[in-house]
C-alpha cells in the first residue's frame, strides 16, 4: 500500500504551488472579461447596416454570463419589428448621446426596445424611435429592479397608414406595465413624443406612461422612482402629458398604494399636463414645470384648430394619499389649473404644500385657477405662493375636513380663496381657513351664505 512520507508531501505541495502560480500568471495576462463589446458580435454601428441580430446575440450573451454589454459610439440601426429585448442580470452601457440605437425608418413597429426581467441597468444610451414606433422603450409586466439612467429616449409617433394597427395607438417614450416594482428612471431625457391621429376622439401621448396591460389582472407599478429627468415636447394639447401614472383598478375601487416618487424633474412643452396621477400613494416633490405656451397651443383632434389653454394643468391629482410639495410652476402662459385635484370621484388624504404657481403676466387669466379642488376629504393646502390668475384657490365641489392655511396669494386681476360652487347640492363641511396672506382685486375669501362649518381666520 502506497504511503506518503514527508518527502512526498513536500514535493506534492511544491507542485500545487507551481500550478497555482502559473494559473495566477495566466489569469493576470488573460483576465476574465467583465464587459462584452457589441461590435465583437458583428454590430457595425455605422448608421446603415441592420444591427438587430448582432445586438440581440450580444444581449443574450450578457444575460447568460451576467456581463455588461458595451455600445461604443455609433448609430446602431435596428428593425423594431424584430423584438429586441434585454433580460435579467444584464447591463447596457454606452458613450452617452454618441451611442444611438435607432429604428429603421422604413418599417413601422410597436416598440424599439423591450425590457423583461430583474436586475437590469441601462446607462448612457440613446434610444431613437425615429418616429417609426408607437413606444420607444417598454418595460414588460412583472419586471423588477430596472434602472434607466443618463440616457435619452426620443421620437415616438404614429403611422400614417390608416389600415395599420400603429395608426391611432397611444404614443409613449417609456411605457411601464403592471406587476412591476423598483423601477428607477434617473437623469434621463424624454423628448418628442407626439400623437398624430385620434383614439376614441382624442390624441394621446405620454412621455412616461405607467399603466397595466389591457384586459390583464395586473396591479400598477409600485416603488417607482422618476427623478432628475427632463421631459419635453409631448403633445398635442388634446391629451399630451409628460408623466401619466395610471392604476385602472381604481375604476373597480380596488385600493393599493404605489409608494412611488416623482422628484426633481423638469418639464417643458408638455401640451396638456406635466404630471397626471390616477393612482394612490405618490409623492410629487421638487419638480420644475415650465409653461412655454402663450396663446399658441391648439387642439389637433375633434376640435382641430381651436385654441386650447396654454396648459390645462401642471399637476392633476385623481388618486388618494398624494403629496404635492415644493414644486415650481411658471412660464409665459397660464394654467387652466396649476394644480388640479379631481373633478369626479372623491379623493382622500391630499397634501398640497410649499408650491409656487405663477401665471404669465401677459397671458389670458380669465377662468384660470392656481389650485382647483373638486370632491375631496381630509386635505391640507398650506404655505403655497400663488400669483396671477382669476382665482388663487377654488374649492368648487364637495369638500370635507380640510385646512387652507398660510398661503401667500397675490391676484392683482382676480380673487383669493373661493369656497363657493355653481353646482346644486355641493357643500363644504369642516373647512378651516386661516393665516393666509391675500392681495386680490375682486375678493379675499368668498364663502357660501349661511355655511357655519367653514371657519375663517385670515
Amino acid at each position: 500500500m502506497f504511503k506518503l512520507d514527508y518527502k512526498h508531501i513536500r514535493y506534492l505541495l511544491l507542485v500545487i504551488a507551481i500550478l497555482l502560480v502559473l494559473f495566477l500568471i495566466y489569469k493576470y495576462f488573460h483576465p476574465t472579461p467583465t464587459i462584452l463589446n457589441v461590435k465583437d458580435f458583428g454590430a457595425k454601428g455605422d448608421g446603415i447596416s441592420d444591427d438587430t441580430r448582432s445586438i440581440q446575440t450580444a444581449l443574450d450573451a450578457g444575460t447568460k454570463k451576467k456581463l455588461s454589454i458595451y455600445f461604443p459610439a455609433g448609430t446602431y440601426i435596428v428593425n423594431a419589428n424584430d423584438t429586441l429585448m434585454i433580460k435579467s442580470n444584464t447591463r447596457m452601457v454606452g458613450d452617452g448621446l454618441n451611442s444611438v440605437i435607432k429604428a429603421d425608418k422604413s418599417k413601422f413597429a410597436w416598440s424599439l426596445f423591450y425590457i423583461s426581467g430583474s436586475n437590469i441597468q441601462i446607462n448612457q444610451i440613446q434610444f431613437d424611435g425615429n418616429n417609426t414606433v408607437n413606444r420607444v422603450v417598454v418595460i414588460q409586466p412583472g419586471s423588477s429592479k430596472v434602472q434607466i439612467s443618463n440616457s435619452l429616449v426620443s421620437n415616438a409617433s404614429q403611422s400614417d397608414d390608416k389600415s395599420s394597427d400603429f395608426y391611432s395607438s397611444i404614443v409613449a417614450g417609456i411605457l411601464i406595465y403592471g406587476n412591476t416594482y423598483s423601477i428607477a428612471i434617473d437623469q434621463t431625457e424624454i423628448q418628442n413624443v407626439v400623437s398624430l391621429h385620434q383614439l376614441d376622439g382624442s390624441l394621446i401621448a405620454r412621455g412616461i406612461y405607467i399603466t397595466t396591460t389591457p384586459g390583464a389582472s395586473e396591479k400598477s407599478s409600485t416603488n417607482l422612482s422618476i427623478q432628475n429627468t427632463t421631459i419635453h415636447d409631448i403633445g398635442p394639447a388634446d391629451d399630451g402629458d409628460g408623466i401619466y401614472y395610471e392604476d385602472p383598478l381604481l375604476n373597480k375601487n380596488i385600493i393599493q398604494n404605489t409608494n412611488s416618487t416623482i422628484k426633481n424633474n423638469t418639464f417643458y412643452n408638455c401640451a396638456k399636463r406635466a404630471i397626471k396621477l390616477y393612482a394612490n400613494g405618490i409623492e410629487v416633490t421638487g419638480n420644475h414645470i415650465l409653461n412655454n405656451y402663450l396663446n399658441n397651443n391648439y387642439y389637433q383632434g375633434k376640435d382641430k384648430g381651436k385654441l386650447a389653454p396654454d396648459m390645462y394643468a401642471g399637476i392633476s391629482v385623481y388618486g388618494n394619499n398624494i403629496k404635492v410639495a415644493n414644486n415650481v410652476l411658471e412660464g409665459r402662459g397660464s394654467f387652466y389649473s396649476g394644480i388640479e385635484i379631481t373633478s369626479s370621484q372623491t379623493v382622500r388624504n391630499i397634501e398640497v404644500s410649499a408650491n409656487t404657481i405663477t401665471m404669465g403676466t401677459q397671458s389670458k387669466k380669465i377662468g384660470t385657477t392656481s389650485i382647483r379642488v373638486g370632491n375631496i376629504e381630509d386635505f391640507s393646502i398650506s404655505s403655497n405662493i400663488l400669483e396671477n390668475g382669476e382665482r388663487g384657490i377654488w374649492n368648487w365641489q364637495n369638500a370635507t375636513r380640510g385646512t387652507i392655511t398660510e398661503n401667500i396669494i397675490h391676484m392683482p386681476d382676480g380673487g383669493g380663496i373661493d369656497l363657493t360652487t355653481y353646482l346644486p347640492n355641493f357643500i363644504q363641511n369642516n373647512i378651516r381657513c386661516s393665516n393666509n396672506n391675500i392681495t386680490a382685486k375682486t375678493f379675499a375669501i368668498r364663502t357660501p351664505e349661511g355655511n357655519s362649518s367653514i371657519y375663517l381666520n385670515s
